[in-house]
């Protein structure tokens, strides 16, 4: 970007800022819109003003390196002279060949071999982290920072529901339906909040979860149905499900039906909630339920039933990288995380096989006082090691609560507590698997695919740098 534009940016984030005060507060999607387009621009005057000086700092850091490198590697090659020239707009470049060279250490396994690794990741953990801090400096007086929209919509006949209704339950040939709108949800599913009258047996409020998109993975409704019944039979708090539509007649997709909980979110994947043990200890307890329910009463379609569970972390792992590498946003840190996690995916076998959950975070759990009240979205669900679920959920429980109390009450409730070594897997694999998620909605939006508010949040809200953090984080735990 050309440094030139800065002062019409500059003015244009000031005119958004006076916009937002002429809002009402009921006018909640204009202000969250707003909000939205304000930290897009804080994302380009950063560009503009600061990552110049990032990418040199990176380069510095990388340089004092490339002795120690090129001793363990043996050879001199087009990083040190890319390192050298210290070229700002060469800096993608870097990252690729930076990845290559993560691999070969990761591959030669020596102890001063993964520390350069290590130090490595540092340098452009420390890159990302700037940044994010650059953009945060930069951030409009407008706190709305909820950022979660209804992004999958579609066009259904509320006559034909009613009529699906009906005919599930014959009790209630008299039911009626008095409200019916979009509920936020994520990628791949398509949710309403139905509000019924006259019911007999039905409760008055239910839930239509249905599937909207394959782009973003995830079970069909229809496997995830069996996946909540069983669940709910064994103890675990679910929605009660309720029917389960599966031939895609009714509004274009198969739908399933549960009942709506009372209840609130307390927080998202990357908003943390203030600290509170007693909901922490709470959730641990559910997520040890979720474990325990017997793999035999999930039947044979549940995915993850036909192999160990190091083998279905490697399906994952190599599908996880053939998604991420053509979305030409290199990474040093994503490189060494895939590497290591494909020479070490035999810990997973370390560990007991169970029911994972695979999205066990707050934006999928209900709460109301302290309490868990359904435990959502069961759409990533697997068999395979419990350990993944607890390494999904490392820093959500942490900002709860002590992370030494989460696990003394996971096992508590019955649960075999994975041991250091399981953890750290998983807590590596899920942010690598998340980041990969991130890179997809990212990629959308700047590639011009996506232009929804979900991207938009994505990138505005420095998801990828907070993904880069978590990797990173996890990748010191384990070299």
């Amino acid at each position: 970007m050309n440094p030139s534009s800065m002062p019409y940016l500059t003015n244009l984030k000031a005119t958004l800022g006076n916009l937002s005060q002429i809002f009402a507060p009921e006018q909640g999607g204009a202000l969250q819109q707003i909000g939205i387009a304000s930290r897009l621009l804080d994302h380009m005057m950063v560009q503009a003003s600061l990552q110049p000086a990032l990418r040199a700092e990176c380069y510095a850091a990388a340089k004092k390196l490339l002795p120690a490198i090129e001793d363990a590697l043996g050879r001199r090659d087009e990083l040190s002279s890319l390192v050298s020239a210290a070229n700002p707009e060469a800096f993608e470049r870097y990252l690729q060949l930076a990845g290559d060279v993560q691999r070969e250490l990761v591959d030669l396994g020596t102890p001063e071999a993964l520390a350069l690794c290590k130090s490595l990741v540092m340098i452009e953990a420390g890159y990302n982290r700037q940044f994010a801090e650059g953009v945060a400096a930069r951030a409009a007086a407008v706190e709305n920072r909820n950022t979660t929209t209804a992004r999958n919509a579609r066009e259904y006949d509320e006559k034909k529901l009613l009529a699906f209704i009906r005919q599930s339950f014959p009790e209630e040939s008299a039911v009626e339906i008095t409200e019916c709108g979009l509920v936020s949800g994520g990628f791949s599913k398509f949710t309403l909040g139905i509000g019924l009258a006259n019911t007999r047996s039905l409760p008055k409020k239910i839930v239509l979860r249905g599937d909207a998109s394959a782009a973003f993975g995830g079970a069909s409704v229809v496997d995830e149905y069996g996946l909540i019944r069983a669940a709910h039979e064994h103890g675990v708090r679910v929605p009660r499900p309720l029917a389960l539509e599966d031939t895609g007649s009714v509004i274009g997709s198969p739908f399933m039906l549960t009942e709506r909980r009372p209840s609130t979110v307390i927080g998202h994947q990357f908003g943390p909630p203030k600290p509170n043990k007693a909901i922490c200890v709470d959730i641990a307890t559910q997520l040890a339920k979720v474990h325990l329910v017997p793999i035999d009463a999930l039947g044979p379609r549940i995915n993850g039933a036909d192999c160990t569970s190091s083998e279905k972390v490697m399906e994952w792992i190599d599908k996880g990288y053939a998604t991420w590498k053509p979305l030409n946003m290199p990474s040093a840190i994503f490189e060494t995380a895939f590497e290591w996690l494909r020479r070490h995916a035999h810990i997973n076998d370390k560990g007991p096989r169970g029911l994972v959950h695979g999205d066990f975070v707050l934006n999928n759990i209900l709460t109301h006082e302290d309490r868990v009240t359904a435990i959502l979205d069961w759409e990533f669900a697997h068999i395979g090691n419990p350990a993944y679920d607890l390494g999904y959920s490392y820093f959500m429980a942490s900002s709860l609560a002590p992370w030494e109390e989460y696990l003394d009450a996971y096992g508590r409730a019955g649960a075999v507590v994975p041991d250091e070594e399981q953890i750290n897997y998983h807590i590596l694999l899920a942010a690598t698997r998340l980041g990969v998620m991130i890179c997809q909605v990212a990629g959308s939006f700047v590639s011009g695919a996506d232009t929804g508010v979900a991207g938009a949040a994505v990138v505005g809200d420095n998801y990828y740098e907070q993904m880069i953090a978590r990797i990173s984080f996890g990748l010191d735990r384990v070299l």
